[in-house]
């Protein structure tokens, strides 16, 4: 029984030892990785309303390609990679986390741009207003932006 339990941690190390000396994706792609989890977070609204719309997936490439200056062809494994993570997600805090460190000013431009990606399918699902609620109170963006960058990005 101990050595079972001695295998399993030595194991559990030298699998986390590999993993941290892997590189991330944001770094393959030479992003930061708060940029790469306002894409996850994107693409985990995207899927809020368990509608993956295609106009909002290309609302996230277009962003991925027009935002961050790459390439159509660098784009794609970046938003593959990011659609993985947000596929996979249990948890929005894991990626709210990494983006505490913007100023205000880039949180409320990650929430307007969150907000770009519900009404991209003509339609703003309850789920997907109730998870930027949740964005925005880990971000700590007070209620009034909220409403403000929620009207501001209304279609006409």
């Amino acid at each position: 029984m101990f050595n079972f339990l001695k295998n399993l941690l030595e194991k559990a190390s030298s699998d986390w030892q590999a993993a941290g000396s892997a590189a991330q994706p944001w770094q393959r792609h030479q992003l930061s990785e708060a940029q790469f989890m306002a894409v996850v977070l994107m693409l985990q609204l995207a899927d809020a309303d368990f509608d993956s719309a295609e106009q909002e997936h290309q609302l996230v490439l277009d962003y991925l390609i027009k935002e961050y200056g790459l390439t159509h062809t660098d784009a794609e494994p970046v938003f593959q990679d990011a659609l993985n993570l947000a596929l996979d997600a249990t948890s929005l805090q894991a990626y709210t986390s990494k983006l505490k460190i913007l100023s205000e000013s880039e949180r409320l431009e990650v929430l307007d741009q969150l907000w770009q990606v519900a009404y991209a399918d003509g339609t703003l699902d309850p789920n997907e207003e109730a998870m930027l609620r949740n964005v925005a109170e880990l971000l700590f963006i007070r209620h009034s932006d909220f409403i403000k960058s929620k009207l501001a990005n209304k279609p006409a």
